[in-house]
């Protein structure tokens, strides 16, 4: 029986893993030339890949839903998924790790690290060999905040699953599967 989570990631991954396959030339899995649509369009960049979506951060085009910018507790999903990537890691992650797992930039990540350390959510520690290398750990507000985000997120996944019978989520997970190749 697959979780609502397993499933939730799947999904997740899917979009991101099929763009690389479709519109990263020379990647495993290359797929098909960029599609004709793409090639006319005024905002479709130079390079042919697709252009980066939009930050989601509620519902609306400007990230504005009902419970104001970027959700019920005024902070931006990101941070909030940098947490609770951090939780998976009780011994910590590195930054670059950290960054990859998000699907962020380096300079994103870096500045969504040091809100969350100057908001108390973690710490860094530099490897001594290397000073570039930044071991992050959640503080014990951080790990309170990150347990609260997987109470939401497991709820959130519940309602959203429940329309499913489990025949219906393990056939979505097999085809996911399938895609994902």
């Amino acid at each position: 029986m697959i979780t609502n989570e397993e499933l939730f990631r799947k999904m997740m991954r899917f979009p991101r893993e099929a763009r690389m396959k479709r519109f990263h030339p020379g990647r495993e899995g290359e797929g098909p030339e960029t599609p004709q649509w793409m090639q006319q369009s005024p905002e479709a960049p130079a390079n042919g890949l697709l252009p980066p979506l939009p930050p989601f951060c509620g519902k609306g085009p400007h990230g504005k839903g009902p419970h104001g910018p970027c959700g019920r507790h005024g902070r931006g999903q990101s941070r909030e998924r940098l947490l609770a990537l951090l939780a998976e890691h009780p011994d910590g992650m590195w930054q670059k790790d950290l960054a990859w797992e998000a699907d962020i930039n380096a300079s994103s990540a870096s500045e969504l690290i040091g809100r969350l350390e100057a908001d108390g959510f973690l710490t860094r520690e530099s490897d001594e060999n290397d000073r570039r290398a930044v071991l992050l750990k959640l503080t014990g507000a951080g790990a309170r905040r990150a347990e609260e985000i997987r109470a939401e997120r497991e709820g959130w996944l519940e309602a959203l699953f429940s329309r499913l019978s489990e025949a219906e989520k393990q056939t979505l997970s097999e085809l996911l599967d399938k895609l994902l190749g």
